[in-house]
């Protein structure tokens, strides 16, 4: 064989072996690693009211940073969910700069309106497995909300709780105040409804509760709402309005 024929073939040879190294699987993967400290919550809850809750809100597990009424991130149930179901719905990869995880009502912009139950994510710090949060059962629809997260907790210390009606005859305790409230005549503003079925402006409810309602009676309503919600104060003002709107369509 010629030298020229002889290099030829070597080559050839050559470029062979280095082709097939290249296509035999051999080569060694590099694996990217994920840096998230991201922990994740598990919610168990059972739910009855999905179907009463207004199309403008979503009840969902969301994220939120301090201070912040707007979620990070929103995990939402589905509006279908029949009475007495238990769902379970799970958060995962939650941020380190997240500070509670919430079952939450929130509106279109993502905005907190009500939390229905929540966890403090610097309790868990140090939680290396997904975090539980039992949320037992929870009635969902808009009046058991307001009864169990405005009346109870801001209002039935002067409407009811110590027996009787309470303030001005009105008893906003559960199992009384839907009773109290709809269509009734006020006891303190002559010619006005405590609330009216589908009218939330012509409601005194709604309007001891708005911005300005402050002198309308000899109590400041606007201040026991806004010292209990704070930064959702005005989402939970409208969220009570859209009930009483809705009030007319359910009868």
């Amino acid at each position: 064989m010629h030298n020229s024929q002889f290099i030829i073939a070597y080559s050839f040879l050559l470029f062979t072996l280095m082709f097939a190294s290249c296509d035999s699987g051999d080569i060694v993967e590099t694996v990217t690693t994920n840096d998230s400290n991201g922990r994740a919550v598990k919610l168990s809850a059972t739910l009855s009211g999905m179907s009463d809750l207004s199309d403008k809100y979503t009840l969902a597990l969301a994220t939120f940073k301090a201070n912040d009424n707007y979620a990070l991130t929103l995990y939402s149930m589905p509006a279908t969910t029949t009475d007495g179901t238990e769902v379970s719905i799970v958060a995962p990869n939650i941020d380190s700069d997240v500070s509670t995880v919430e079952l939450a009502v929130t509106n279109r912009l993502r905005q907190r309106v009500i939390s229905l139950a929540s966890i403090n994510m610097d309790d868990y710090a140090s939680a290396t497995d997904t975090i539980r949060m039992n949320a037992g059962a929870i009635d969902v629809s808009m009046f058991s909300i307001i009864q169990h997260n405005v009346f109870n907790a801001s209002c039935i210390q002067c409407h009811g709780a110590g027996g009787g009606n309470g303030a001005a005859g009105l008893n906003l305790t559960e199992g009384q105040a839907l009773a109290n409230l709809t269509d009734v005549p006020s006891t303190r503003k002559e010619g006005m409804f405590r609330v009216v079925s589908g009218n939330d402006s012509q409601s005194l409810l709604h309007q001891i509760l708005a911005e300005g309602g402050e002198d309308i009676l000899h109590y400041n309503h606007t201040e026991v709402l806004s010292s209990h919600f704070k930064n959702d104060v005005a989402a939970v003002r409208t969220f009570i309005d859209d009930w009483i709107n809705r009030l007319k369509i359910e009868k």
